[in-house]
């Protein structure tokens, strides 16, 4: 969801979702090779790894998680870190300790980023201009899902929108036909050639100067021209004979909150947000501030609806007044005492102010993505839309099982495959980044904690309603056989 490259005059709260993709696996960035030094002192590193622990008891969202879900007993795993710390004799094996600190977590979100040297840094040969797309971190992903076109029975529909969203149709044994779209990032960012569109509209060139503002403004052209191809697609698939859809999202690495518009554009039903928590912090506290500013400009206006302005203001106070209150969390790794919680989780809903509101809604307000976050995107719900299915696997993360999530707690998709990477909500504006003072390492937590219909976190990833027994040793061919022949149960009810 924006997180990390969240539009400030939005309020965020996913996935989950910045305008760069995620990484939103376990395994810490490396650097291409240890930095050159003349004495290796092992103090540093627990100084490091002290400053760490103290970040996390400041502000990281999912220690309640790990506390009281998962019963992690931080204590000890502070004296091992510790321990492989002082006998680490080089840098190698100390970054292993602590990128094994962080991984024992199990949050998706939670990474350590390790400084780079020269070396490892894009070249760009003299002379030569770097394009605009580029510079804003556009880059096509490289991440393949299923393969069905290994199957019998399997044809490629080209059409407008397929270099976005490949796929065709899958005949089943019934003679029925399955559309299939791939959806590799759900981050706009994925997509160059929508960007190239987009800067296009605002009449720019590659040596134009491109702030916050227009960085967000491209983005958001640039999703709401992926929505606009995404349902032209399925309308061709759909002309082509499908009956349903399949949504692959196998090894998407999540993105931002344009999943939430992808979403509400293929579903038949309506879809409602579940709550979100924040942690009480600065950030949350700006952030609501400037949220709740929108919404009395509103009300100074005499803008209606009236009473949803007042409600919503009502709300933003009091999350503002929460998120002031102290919570003294210094001793979880001493002898892993919780006796307060940092989150505040009866306020907000991953989409905003509001758990639901129609496309179009408040349109003349100025605080209308506060009240509901997904109105900053161009899409529509529609009845007459096929049968969902959706597949994932243990490499989807983020964004991508924020979707599925969505459409699952919802009932208006079936979601198939295995269990998701587990990595819910994410960073609110950039979150709060702890540099650490020795090696220099950026480590990344997330400040926010996202809830699913039966009050679980979103961490826990996503469970399919069907599951399908993928193994390390599958072929191409044997993945998309076994999702086939467990989504065959399903559609023609075997046993």
């Amino acid at each position: 969801m924006r997180r990390l490259h969240v539009n400030p005059s939005l309020l965020v709260v996913a996935s989950l979702s910045c305008v760069l993709v995620l990484p939103c696996g376990l395994e810490a960035q490396s650097s291409s090779g240890p930095a050159p030094q003349t004495h290796f002192d092992s103090q540093l590193w627990v100084d490091d790894f002290h400053q760490l622990i103290g970040a996390m008891e400041s502000h990281y969202s999912e220690l309640d998680w790990a506390i009281n879900d998962r019963h992690m007993d931080l204590p000890k795993l502070r004296g091992e870190t510790e321990e492989k710390l002082r006998e680490s004799g080089d840098e190698q094996t100390a970054r292993r300790a602590l990128e094994q600190f962080l991984n024992a977590f199990g949050d998706g979100h939670l990474s350590i980023e390790w400084p780079r040297g020269d070396a490892s840094r894009p070249h760009v040969e003299s002379g030569t201009v770097e394009t605009l797309c580029s510079r804003l971190g556009y880059k096509s992903p490289t991440n393949a899902g299923i393969d069905f076109s290994l199957l019998p029975g399997f044809t490629a529909v080209p059409s407008t929108g397929s270099e976005l969203f490949s796929g065709g149709l899958l005949t089943l044994q019934n003679g029925g036909k399955l559309g299939l779209i791939r959806i590799a990032s759900f981050s706009e960012r994925g997509f160059p050639s929508e960007c190239s569109e987009s800067i296009r509209e605002m009449h720019l060139s590659d040596t134009s100067a491109c702030d916050h503002d227009c960085a967000n403004e491209i983005a958001l052209k640039a999703a709401n021209h992926l929505t606009e191809a995404l349902v032209m697609r399925t309308q061709q698939l759909r002309s082509s004979g499908a009956s349903a859809l399949l949504i692959d999202v196998t090894r998407n690495d999540g993105g931002d909150d344009w999943n939430e518009a992808v979403a509400r554009s293929l579903s038949r039903i309506p879809l409602v947000d579940e709550r979100i928590g924040f942690v009480r912090a600065k950030l949350w506290r700006e952030h609501l501030e400037y949220r709740l500013s929108a919404v009395e400009s509103d009300l100074n206006k005499v803008a209606a609806p009236r009473t949803v302005l007042e409600e919503a203001a009502g709300k933003l106070r009091s999350a503002i007044t929460a998120s002031q209150q102290p919570c003294d969390r210094s001793r979880v790794f001493e002898d892993g005492s919780l006796n307060c919680s940092l989150l505040v989780t009866n306020v907000l809903f991953w989409s905003g102010v509001l758990p639901y509101a129609k496309p179009g809604s408040f349109a003349s307000l100025e605080s209308k993505t506060t009240l509901f976050e997904p109105l900053q995107y161009e899409y529509t719900e529609n009845s007459d839309r096929l049968p969902l299915y959706v597949a994932v696997d243990r490499h989807s993360w983020s964004s991508a099982e924020r979707f599925a999530a969505l459409l699952q707690d919802n009932g208006a998709a079936t979601i198939i495959g295995e269990l998701t990477g587990g990595a819910g909500c994410g960073f609110t504006g950039g979150g709060i980044p702890t540099t650490l003072a020795h090696s220099g390492a950026q480590v990344k937590m997330p400040d926010c904690v996202g809830f699913r219909k039966d009050g679980s976190n979103a961490n826990d990833g996503v469970t399919p309603d069907v599951l399908v027994p993928w193994a390390a040793r599958d072929t191409p061919y044997t993945k998309a056989n076994k999702l086939l022949f467990y989504l065959g149960k399903i559609l023609f009810k075997t046993n």
